[in-house]
């Protein structure tokens, strides 16, 4: 997956479990001075009883 995403530079996010915990993962290309130079990958520990809000589009 990642040497694609260094060939065919577009932003991934998922979620992975390990040990227990459950992580928030977001790799997106990155650019220096314009030009592509790789991508970048953030982790969040999702924290067990995180709130989960569903949001309904207003009514016209």
């Amino acid at each position: 997956m990642l040497d694609d995403m260094l060939r065919n530079p577009r932003t991934n996010i998922y979620t992975v479990e390990k040990d227990g915990l459950k992580k928030l993962i977001f790799q997106t290309p990155w650019y220096d001075g314009g030009e592509y130079a790789g991508f970048m990958e953030l982790s969040i520990v999702l924290p067990e009883n995180i709130p989960n809000r569903v949001r309904k589009p207003k009514a016209d």
